[in-house]
């Protein structure tokens, strides 16, 4: 149920709150698309063929400390936008989208990190770096859309109780 307080929340982000999450999303992306370039595109050769390029360490290690970052952004987000957004039905499916992919990609990380075995790896990593570069759109698409709304809340009517 949605309150009246609840209502005359704004549900946008500050100035400050959103360069801090748009830029902790921002090395996130740059740091994966990085290690993605250099693991696929940049592969360097040693006396016994390929070998990983130089730079894919120092790109995993930015992607992991930019991933700390955006976890402590998205979870400043839930209690205060998120919330307000759901009680007030606002943006609904692009927002459920966003923190779908985000829990995918905590849950992938984490595989890729503490699971992941030979066999299981490649799949982890596949669905990490696909739902990566999905989320670069995600999450732009979906502040697209809640700019395009007006920003005063509407009005929620109470839906009759189901017997």
């Amino acid at each position: 149920m949605t309150s009246p307080h609840d209502q005359r929340l704004p549900v946008r982000l500050s100035p400050r709150h959103q360069r801090w999450l748009y830029g902790a999303a921002g090395i996130l992306a740059a740091s994966g698309l990085g290690w993605l370039i250099a693991h696929y595109l940049l592969p360097g050769s040693g006396a016994f063929g390929d070998v990983r390029n130089a730079s894919e360490p120092w790109w995993l290690r930015l992607h992991g400390a930019a991933a700390m970052g955006f976890l402590c952004a998205l979870g400043s987000v839930l209690p205060s936008h998120s919330l307000r957004a759901w009680r007030q039905r606002r943006n609904h499916r692009s927002g459920l989208s966003v923190l779908g992919m985000a829990a995918l990609l905590v849950a992938t990380g984490y595989a890729l990190y503490y699971v992941g075995d030979e066999q299981s790896r490649p799949w982890f990593s596949a669905i990490h770096w696909i739902v990566g570069l999905g989320a670069t759109v995600g999450l732009p698409l979906h502040v697209r859309i809640g700019r395009r709304r007006p920003s005063t809340p509407r009005t929620v009517t109470p839906r009759p109780a189901i017997r």
